[in-house]
């Protein structure tokens, strides 16, 4: 099976200064149940002992590559040598800080011989030191075009696609961050076809030392403008007081169910393969118990004035006013109680949401 010349997948890991420890990570590919793959292990201009990592368990395995690109700092550059490289009828990708189980190309190959064009696979999260850091929960294995649009779906190391999609939609780009979003929306654009799994099959890690927690965030939905400071933050004092956080997750809640609804009825919405859970329950199990009230908020100077707004984590500008442009089709509800209570007090200001600027750079 070392022999394989041409390998089914081609594992694209990108990685810099990780050392003895991206031995855990090689082992978890050399591990998998499905055996016809190459690891093309891409280090970052690393400058201690990784290298010779990798080439001991090259040595130990020749579907293990090792290449040095020129220092860059950004994974895609790293990502788009190993696309140039690979030669799987596959590819797939693992960051150097996660692992997978034994059945993950498995569970992948089984989506892209079904006719996906991108498949995904579900996980779960752990800290540093190993300890589960958060839930995975079924409904972030739905796939819509606008799901994939509001939201920085599916991390590299749980998805594939066949070889020459990302080519096709000009490759991994660079910028400040979830360069995987913008990715995978251009994916989506192009009209490529995604399927989904719940299954667990990838270890993350989440760290708040990652790439994601410490990106800026440019740009921002504006909820309502109100005259002055003094009233903008008595606004937001009032919105994280506690006190209409039950009626903000009702509003949640239904606004989330009607969406969901609309998505299944144009025929687009992807529901995970191996799951048959009921919708509505899972959408109130999330709300319940994951869903952030008023943690994004922000207030920005707004021509005098001051807008309470909540911040959009997209990095490119194009994508966010996109973003914006559909906010108010998802959540009316949810904007009309902030609307609300900025009426009932003294100096607000509303407008239709319609007419809601992005704020940024």
């Amino acid at each position: 099976m070392n022999d394989v010349v041409a390998p089914l997948f081609s594992v694209i890991c990108p990685t810099y200064n990780r050392s003895a420890k991206i031995t855990e990570t090689i082992d978890s590919v050399r591990a998998q149940t499905l055996q016809a793959w190459e690891l093309l292990v891409l280090s970052d201009g690393s400058d201690d002992d990784t290298d010779d990592w990798v080439l001991r368990a090259a040595h130990q395995d020749p579907r293990v590559r090792l290449h040095r690109v020129e220092r860059s700092g950004h994974p895609s550059g790293p990502r788009n040598a190993g696309l140039a490289l690979a030669r799987g009828e596959f590819i797939a990708y693992l960051d150097h800080d996660d692992l997978w189980r034994p059945g993950h190309l498995k569970a992948l190959l089984g989506m892209l011989r079904a006719g996906a064009d991108f498949a995904v696979t579900g996980c779960t999260y752990h800290d540093a030191d190993g300890a589960e850091a958060a839930e995975f929960a079924p409904l972030s294995a739905f796939w819509h075009p606008q799901l994939q649009l509001l939201g920085p779906m599916f991390e590299p190391s749980r998805a594939a696609h066949r070889r020459g999609v990302v080519e096709r939609v000009g490759g991994w780009r660079g910028g400040v961050g979830l360069e995987d979003w913008d990715l995978w929306l251009r994916v989506a654009d192009a009209g490529y076809t995604f399927r989904t799994v719940v299954e667990p099959t990838a270890a993350l890690l989440m760290d708040v030392g990652t790439r994601r927690n410490r990106m800026p965030r440019p740009h921002r939905l504006p909820l309502v403008v109100l005259d002055d400071a003094r009233t903008a933050h008595g606004l937001l004092r009032e919105l994280r007081s506690g006190r209409h956080d039950e009626s903000f997750r009702a509003a949640v809640s239904a606004d989330m169910r009607d969406w969901y609804r609309r998505m299944d009825d144009s025929g687009a919405l992807v529901r995970p393969l191996d799951w048959n859970g009921d919708l509505d329950d899972e959408i109130r199990r999330v709300v319940s118990g994951e869903v952030k009230l008023f943690e994004e908020l922000v207030l920005v100077p707004d021509r005098g004035r001051y807008a309470l707004a909540r911040n959009l984590l997209c990095s490119r500008t194009e994508h966010a006013h996109r973003a914006a442009r559909l906010v108010p089709s998802v959540q009316p509800r949810v904007l009309r109680l902030v609307r609300d209570l900025a009426e009932d007090g003294p100096g607000g200001r509303t407008g239709s949401s319609d007419q809601a600027q992005l704020l940024g750079p």
